[in-house]
């Protein structure tokens, strides 16, 4: 350390790091090698590690990782909102790009939809990072409402939730990502058809896992495997509620067919 008081706020240094704002001690000159090799390349380089454990942690252990954060364990994770908003951003990415490369648009396949279904899919399409968020307020007040010997609040519940909700994209994201390489080594139909209802089953089996990761210490086998039921089953309920109300809503309330590809 070669100075003694913080060139950011002023406060006198006693470690490497500042202990009033977080900045490094050992801030140096900017020279034209200097900005070059650590502030452009490390700036376009640089990963967060936090990143790829919470990632990790989502899928491996979802429930448990939430747990740790909750009970203040929080140095290591990653913001999960914002990495699911970075996820979100990926499978976005991959749909548009190998839709574009696609030699059969997904448009095309779609020109008898009818006045309702085309503003459901507009919806779904437009507002689809909400849509998906909406998942956390719904199993959060389900988790809350089925778990309670934890002794823990609804927006304790929203974090297991939202990592959960991390393991399900980045299931989907890898489904993508194996979906983008069929443009240039095409799978079989039967091949493509049975992994896609494998990522499928997986993202919904991540629910479950997740909560059963993070409550089944709490619950005899019974009791896990009934509250698990009862998640599901809310969350099919208030699926459905909510798509009534949307298609109501586009329809003038005029029930009626309706063909929808949301995402």
């Amino acid at each position: 350390m070669t100075k003694k008081n913080c060139l950011n706020c002023g406060k006198v240094l006693t470690d490497n790091y500042c202990s009033h704002c977080g900045q490094k001690a050992d801030t140096h000159r900017i020279t034209f090698k200097n900005f070059v090799s650590h502030d452009v390349l490390h700036g376009m380089l640089h990963f967060d590690a936090g990143m790829l454990f919470t990632a990790k942690q989502a899928l491996r252990r979802p429930g448990k990782a939430a747990l740790d954060y909750i009970s203040g364990k929080r140095k290591p994770y990653y913001n999960v909102f914002y990495l699911t908003l970075i996820t979100i951003g990926l499978i976005l990415f991959f749909r548009h790009f190998s839709e574009q490369l696609d030699s059969e648009p997904v448009t095309a396949t779609k020109p008898q939809l009818n006045h309702a279904s085309k503003a459901l899919n507009d919806l779904f399409s437009q507002k689809s990072k909400i849509i998906i968020f909406l998942f956390v307020p719904l199993a959060a007040l389900n988790s809350w409402l089925l778990f309670k010997r934890k002794k823990l609040n609804l927006s304790e519940h929203a974090i297991i939730a939202g990592m959960v909700l991390l393991g399900m994209l980045l299931i989907s994201a890898f489904g993508n990502l194996f979906f983008y390489f069929d443009l240039s080594f095409p799978f079989s139909r039967a091949f493509a058809s049975t992994m896609s209802y494998l990522v499928t089953i997986l993202v919904v089996v991540q629910i479950g896992y997740g909560h059963i990761n993070a409550f089944y210490q709490d619950y005899t086998r019974w009791g896990i495997a009934v509250r698990i039921a009862l998640f599901y089953a809310l969350l099919v309920l208030e699926i459905v509620v909510l798509f009534l109300i949307a298609f109501g809503v586009v329809s003038n309330w005029k029930f009626g067919s309706v063909n929808v590809s949301p995402f």
